[in-house]
C-alpha cells in the first residue's frame, strides 16, 4: 500500500467522483457565465469553432518531419493532411506571411522554439521586462539550467508606456544581442518596430521578434501594425486571446530558412503530438477572421478608448501614449494605476469579489507601480459597444473605491452580462 492509499480514508467511488466534478465544472459554468470578465489574455469560442474541436481527431496522432505536411509517421493521416494544408493556406493569407509554423501547443512553447533556433548557449537576449508588461520569454526560457541565455531588459519610456526607441538602439549598439523581441503581456500601444528594425540592421547576425500574443486578433484584423511590413524578422503568439480560435501557438515569418530551424526545433524537441484535434477549430477561426476580423478589431480598440475615457470620468487613472487629447489604448489592453487604492493583488481580488474578473500586474514606478489590466477583447464579442463602456466603468470604479459590498455590485453585473445578446463576429450570431 502506497502512503497515499494508506492515508486516504475517504476514497471516492467512480460514481462520486464523476458526479462530484461534473458538479464542480458546472458551478464554474454558472459563476463565469455571470462575471463580467476582462482578462486580456482570454477569448470566448464561437459555436461553430467550438464544434469542430469535438471530432475523431481528438483521439488521433498525425505526426511529421520538418515542413513537409505529407511526411507523417502514422498512417490514417489522409484526410488530416489535407486539413493542416487548408489551415496553414488560411494562415499566411490572414497574417500575410509566406511560411507558417502551427504545431506549437502554446503561444510560449512558439516563443521557446523560436529562441532555441535563433540563438547558440551564451548569446545576449534583449526583451521588455515587468515593468513594460513583458512575457520575459527569454528570461523564462534561460531559468533553466539547460538554457545559457544572457538577459536584458529594453528600456521604458513610461510617460508613453511603450519601449524608448532611442535608448534601445544604444543598448542593442553596446551589448550587440543575439535577438531582440519587442511584444508585452501589457500591449497597450504597437511598438517601434521600424525604429528598432534599423537599430537591429547595424549588429551583424541579430533578429528582431515580435510576440504577437496579446494582439494577434489584431493583427488578423489589419487594424494594430503590421510587424512583418515594419521589419520583424519573425512572429510568434497565441491563438486564443484577441485571437478567438482554440488554445495553441503559431509562428510565422517571410524568411524561409528561419522558418526551416524553427520548425526543425519544434518537431520534435518541444512537440511531438501537435493535438491535430485543434486544427479544424482553428481553420473556422481564421475563416471568421477573414469574415469578420476588421471590424471586430475596430470594435474592440473603440470599446477599450471609450472605457478609458469612462473610467478616467469615474477618477479612476489610466495609462496613457502621451498624447494630447490622451489616448488609453490602441488595442484591447488598457492599464489602470491603482496605487492610490491599494497593491494589484488586492484590487484584482477586490473586483473579482465584485463579478469582475481581470489580472493584476507591475507599472513602471513613474506610474505608481501598482496597476490592474483589462482587456475588451471578450465583452467585445458578447456585444457591447462604446455606449456600454460607461456602465462597465461604474461596476469598477464601485469596486475599486469599496462603496458597497461586492456581492452587490457582482449582482448587477449578473444582471447586466444577462442581457447581452449572441455572440458576435461569427457565423454563429
Amino acid at each position: 500500500m502506497t502512503p497515499n492509499e494508506s492515508s486516504n480514508t475517504h476514497a471516492l467511488t467512480p460514481d462520486a467522483a464523476r458526479a462530484g466534478l461534473t458538479g464542480l465544472l458546472a458551478r464554474h459554468e454558472a459563476w463565469r457565465a455571470n462575471c463580467l470578465n476582462l482578462i486580456a489574455s482570454e477569448n470566448v469560442l464561437s459555436p461553430a469553432v467550438r464544434a469542430a474541436l469535438d471530432s475523431d481527431l481528438i483521439h488521433r496522432y498525425a505526426d511529421y518531419t520538418g515542413r513537409d505536411l505529407g511526411a507523417r509517421r502514422y498512417r490514417g493521416t489522409r484526410y488530416v493532411v489535407e486539413i493542416e494544408r487548408e489551415v496553414e493556406r488560411l494562415a499566411r493569407q490572414v497574417f500575410r506571411a509566406e511560411y507558417v509554423e502551427l504545431r506549437a501547443i502554446a503561444g510560449h512553447l512558439a516563443g521557446a522554439g523560436v529562441l532555441m533556433a535563433l540563438c547558440k548557449p551564451g548569446d545576449m537576449v534583449l526583451e521588455i521586462g515587468r515593468d513594460g508588461g513583458g512575457h520575459r520569454e527569454a528570461g523564462k526560457f534561460a531559468a533553466s539550467e539547460l538554457a545559457h541565455l544572457e538577459v536584458r531588459h529594453l528600456p521604458i519610456d513610461a510617460d508613453r508606456y511603450n519601449v524608448d526607441p532611442v535608448a534601445a538602439a544604444a543598448l542593442i549598439a553596446e551589448v550587440r544581442p543575439r535577438v531582440v523581441i519587442l511584444g508585452s503581456s501589457n500591449f497597450v500601444f504597437p511598438h517601434p518596430v521600424r525604429e528598432i528594425r534599423a537599430a537591429v540592421n547595424v549588429v551583424p547576425g541579430c533578429y528582431l521578434v515580435y510576440d504577437a500574443s496579446h494582439v494577434m486578433g489584431l493583427l488578423a484584423g489589419r487594424r494594430f501594425q503590421d510587424p512583418l511590413g515594419e521589419g520583424a524578422d519573425v512572429v510568434f503568439g497565441s491563438t486564443h486571446k484577441t485571437f478567438f480560435g482554440p488554445q495553441g501557438g503559431i509562428v510565422f515569418t517571410n524568411r524561409e530558412d528561419l522558418i526551416t530551424r524553427i520548425s526543425d526545433v519544434v518537431y520534435p524537441g518541444l512537440v511531438t503530438n501537435h493535438h491535430p484535434f485543434r486544427m479544424p477549430a482553428l481553420g473556422i477561426a481564421l475563416a471568421e477572421m477573414l469574415e469578420f476580423g476588421p471590424a471586430y478589431a475596430e470594435q474592440v480598440i473603440a470599446n477599450s478608448q471609450a472605457l478609458g475615457e469612462a473610467l478616467v470620468a469615474e477618477s479612476i487613472p489610466v495609462v496613457t501614449d502621451g498624447s494630447t487629447p490622451p489616448r488609453y489604448s490602441a488595442s484591447h489592453t488598457l492599464m489602470l494605476r491603482v496605487a492610490d487604492f491599494g497593491t494589484a493583488d488586492a484590487m484584482a481580488l477586490q473586483l473579482e469579489a465584485a463579478g469582475i474578473i481581470t489580472t493584476g500586474g507591475l507599472l513602471p514606478d513613474a506610474l505608481g507601480g501598482q496597476g490592474i489590466r483589462v482587456g475588451t477583447q471578450e465583452m467585445t464579442r458578447r456585444g457591447l459597444r462604446q455606449a456600454d463602456m460607461a456602465r462597465v466603468a461604474g461596476f469598477i470604479a464601485e469596486a475599486l473605491r469599496d462603496e458597497r459590498p461586492g456581492a452587490d455590485i457582482a449582482g448587477d453585473v449578473a444582471d447586466f452580462v444577462s442581457d447581452l445578446g449572441p455572440l458576435r463576429f461569427s457565423w454563429a450570431s
